[in-house]
């Protein structure tokens, strides 16, 4: 059985160097419908501006206009953590994962990069083992994914991986 992760990030910009509000992540089989492990954390604002991360007033602008639960997840006070915190346990998290997903291959994986760049350290995968849900999803197999709060990391990264062991599952039927 192998180990995959899925991660998706809550931020405040759309560039690599964006400021992350919320990481969410789990670790899943994608030929089962395994899930391993959740991780999620909140990010405090300010241990990453320090980092010098972007934080873009459309992207602001687009946050007002989403639920408000989602909202509320992603810029409330409560139990925010440091970038460097974050980063470590996230990269403890991902520990014996063989390959790393997230929603796009220019998004969550790349803004990542730059954290572990900022910070020093090596990230916890090569790149020949990142996955993009986005082109899984485009091969004309409906991924089925549950219906959750949009924009809440952990929750979007549960269906994403779900949705990933659904095609896997099609795919594998056909053989």
């Amino acid at each position: 059985m192998s180990k995959h992760l899925m991660v998706d990030l809550e931020t405040l910009a759309t560039t690599p160097d964006a400021a992350i509000l919320t990481i969410g992540a789990v670790t899943f089989d994608p030929k089962t419908d395994k899930i391993f492990d959740e991780f999620y954390a909140r990010v405090d604002l300010e241990s990453v501006t320090e980092l010098g991360m972007t934080v873009d007033n459309k992207t602001i602008e687009w946050w007002s206009t989403q639920a408000p639960e989602a909202q509320d997840e992603a810029f409330g006070d409560g139990d925010r953590i440091s970038i460097q915190e974050a980063i470590d346990r996230f990269h403890k998290f991902s520990w014996h994962c063989s390959n790393f997903w997230s929603h796009g291959a220019a998004f969550d994986i790349v803004i990542i990069e730059q954290y572990y760049r900022a910070l020093k350290k090596a990230p916890p995968w090569n790149f020949w083992q990142v996955r993009d849900t986005r082109t899984i999803f485009d091969l004309g197999i409906d991924p089925e994914m549950p219906q959750a709060n949009k924009h809440q990391a952990l929750e979007d990264a549960r269906r994403q991986a779900i949705g990933v062991q659904n095609v896997y599952k099609k795919l594998l039927q056909d053989k």
